[in-house]
């Protein structure tokens, strides 16, 4: 754990941890942390992908040893090869003898590929393809999330650094006929924010929706004196596409040129995301909504993709874990959802259901919306029909 706390380190999740003093071993089975203000959150947090158990100073990642399945080969970005591991900790949980796990980053192909039977299972469907999917004889897992796809202005370059341009950009963004038509009811409207309904109580319910508005975003648009720009454009979730090219559209109407630069998802992340002014993203919900927010918007957070740095966010994220009282929780929680919709560069049209699709002879898959397949530990429920 004191890899995610250590002076420059690269944890994705290391704003999660900003309380945390000091991780020490009490003795073989008990960790004691100290915290420099209260973390309501915490026992939440450790249940990340991220802040699994690893070998203390060790590096070779694959030979953890403790999961349901070990590692026998590892292709980056090709397949990884797991045989069961018959040393496994717990009672239950390998019910297949092996797992093969293909990347497949093109969605049509993927697609096809569950299709012709050549795989059991496929993430990320499109929520065009449920009918495809379903008339094959396949299933289709959908599991409502605060998962979405959403375009990043970037806050410390132009055009993003422009508050009315972002601005604008907010205003032309059909999102009810993106929600109806592109996930075909699939999912949720957006308020530029990440908190929508599923995180409970902590979404600000209240706060006024972000209509479709093209006089607005106009004068928002002429205010800013930009008249042109380009998008970075990959398929990083099912309705992205679309939705970019209906922005697209609309813009063009009210006299503005949006470029769309389309690019594959290969390489995407390293190359585009977090790097070129303006790209699309897509982000998986968190188990609470402070994390959630943390890990996108916590200031010089590794993960802050427009590089909106706000003290006062800063400041609500701290002090809400500390909050017990409800009322006042929710009220520290609206404050930072209308911040981010407001001051930083995000634009999340919708949030959409967790798609993904699986042969009829897969079975066990939980109903958690923290990732593909039940929060993407499917891999110790699964088992399959001989």
């Amino acid at each position: 754990m004191n890899r995610h706390i250590a002076d420059g380190s690269p944890s994705s999740i290391k704003a999660f941890f900003a309380q945390v003093i000091e991780w020490k071993a009490v003795d073989k089975y008990t960790v004691k942390l100290t915290l420099s203000s209260p973390d309501s959150d915490m026992p939440i947090k450790l249940t990340q992908p991220q802040a699994k158990i690893v070998k203390a100073n060790g590096m070779d990642w694959w030979a953890g040893g403790t999961g349901p399945y070990k590692v026998e080969s590892f292709q980056a970005g090709v397949k990884s090869v797991h045989s069961r591991n018959n040393n496994y900790w717990r009672d239950t949980g390998q019910w297949l003898d092996s797992i093969e796990i293909t990347a497949i980053t093109d969605p049509n192909a993927r697609l096809n590929a569950l299709l012709a039977g050549s795989v059991d299972m496929v993430a990320i469907i499109q929520a065009r393809d449920i009918d495809k999917v379903e008339q094959s004889g396949n299933k289709v897992l959908s599991i409502p999330s605060g998962l979405y796809g959403g375009i990043c202005c970037l806050k410390n370059t132009a055009p993003g650094s422009n508050d009315d341009f972002v601005q604008g950009l907010r205003y032309i963004q059909d999102r009810e006929r993106i929600v109806r038509k592109f996930l075909r009811g699939q999912g949720t409207v957006g308020n530029d924010h990440p908190i929508n309904i599923s995180y409970g109580a902590d979404h600000c319910s209240e706060l006024p929706q972000i209509p479709f508005d093209p006089d607005k975003a106009k004068y928002h648009l002429n205010k800013s004196g930009i008249n042109e720009a380009e998008l970075y454009v990959a398929p990083v979730i099912g309705f992205i596409e679309d939705a970019c090219l209906l922005m697209q559209a609309n813009l063009k109407k009210i006299g503005f040129n949006l470029k769309l630069k389309k690019v594959p998802t290969d390489g995407y992340w390293g190359a585009v995301w977090m790097k070129e002014p303006l790209n699309v993203v897509t982000w998986n919900m968190r188990p609470t909504a402070n994390s959630m927010m943390a890990i996108q918007f916590g200031p010089n957070g590794n993960w802050n993709d427009t590089f909106w740095n706000d003290d006062r966010m800063g400041q609500l994220l701290k002090d809400s874990l500390a909050e017990t009282d409800a009322a006042k929780r929710h009220e520290m929680h609206c404050e930072m959802q209308k911040l981010v919709s407001t001051k930083s560069g995000i634009i999340i049209p919708a949030h959409t259901n967790i798609m993904d699709a699986h042969n009829p002879k897969v079975h066990g898959f939980a109903n958690v919306p923290l990732g593909q397949f039940g929060g993407n530990g499917w891999a110790e429920h699964i088992w399959k029909e001989a």
